[in-house]
């Protein structure tokens, strides 16, 4: 990002890990989906697929295995970008 001209803070959720706060102070009223990731192992090894989560539930989900947030995502004031999308880094 940085040869985008783009200054970020990484944040590795491995070693760490959002606390549900932060979590919820993210996700605010954005639908909750938004913030899951389909493609991830854990998203299919749960099926979550066609299942209709309540935000209670899916922060649960992603506080026990952060593995199910999309990623990269990308958070400049009420601006998010998820996963790797050169051309919305490049319009920030």
């Amino acid at each position: 990002m940085l040869e985008l001209g783009v200054d970020v803070e990484w944040r590795m959720y491995d070693k760490e890990p959002l606390s549900k706060r932060e979590l919820e102070a993210l996700i605010g009223t954005r639908p909750v989906e938004d913030f899951l990731n389909p493609r991830s192992t854990p998203f299919r090894k749960l099926g979550l697929k066609g299942k209709a989560l309540s935000k209670r539930e899916a922060l649960r989900l992603m506080l026990e295995d952060q593995n199910l947030l999309k990623r990269p995502l990308l958070v400049k004031g009420d601006t998010y970008i998820f996963g790797l999308d050169e051309e919305a880094y490049r319009a920030l």
